[in-house]
């Protein structure tokens, strides 16, 4: 039998306080990381303040694990898709079920693999996403490659139009490796798309740490 412990989540737009599910044994997707609480707590803050409007928006999270990051967003009134590899899809709709009377908006969950092709997720829409959210994506070697495909897959929409906001946050860590993983990211990114970096004072006071990093990627193309 699977086991569960959960944790509490208020948020300052709406009061609305989610409940995530997550599991006590389990890979990396089971819990939720501090980047995605304070990836999911910018969104919040910058919805409050008007800075990105999160009403009636289309949103895909990569990588949603407990479906954390994408149900706040449907908490706040986005359309969003959560993604996961197909092992995690169960704890997402788990958790979407739990929060559906809570949701302004609308939830999703659908599994996709980095790397694969994007159409089966923007056909929902001929105008593909708005909003793209990934929290502590940039983990392992072996899925770096795949990841930045995706992530340059999905920053222009189809048909043209304007461009898709991408918003990812990361944890540093203190192994080498890690650290190179994600200098190898920026360098491979930054040939593709504009990076900026979220300054700290758009942060939710509440949830703002050192280590933690949110930066935007936006295509070059216009």
């Amino acid at each position: 039998m699977e086991k569960y412990f959960s944790r509490e989540f208020q948020l300052t737009s709406n009061d609305v306080n989610l409940e995530i599910l997550q599991h006590t044994v389990g890979d990396v997707g089971c819990v939720v990381w501090d980047a995605a609480l304070v990836l999911g707590a910018y969104l919040d803050h910058m919805n409050q303040t008007r800075q990105i409007p999160v009403k009636s928006r289309r949103i895909l999270e990569l990588g949603s694990g407990t479906g954390f990051v994408g149900l706040v967003a449907a908490a706040l009134g986005g359309d969003c898709l959560m993604t996961d590899l197909p092992e995690m899809v169960p704890l997402i709709k788990r958790n979407l079920l739990k929060n559906t009377p809570l949701l302004q908006g609308a939830g999703s969950a659908k599994a996709f693999e980095w790397g694969s092709d994007i159409s089966g997720l923007v056909s929902r829409t001929d105008k593909g996403f708005d909003i793209v959210l990934a929290a502590d994506c940039i983990y392992y070697k072996e899925s770096l490659n795949a990841f930045i495909k995706t992530i340059e897959d999905l920053s222009t929409h189809p048909n043209g139009g304007r461009k898709t906001d991408i918003y990812i946050s990361y944890e540093e860590r203190e192994s080498e490796e890690k650290k190179t993983l994600i200098a190898d990211f920026f360098e491979k990114i930054k040939k593709t798309c504009c990076v900026s970096k979220v300054p700290y004072e758009y942060y939710r006071n509440d949830f703002r740490c050192e280590d933690i990093h949110i930066f935007k990627i936006t295509s070059l193309e216009m």
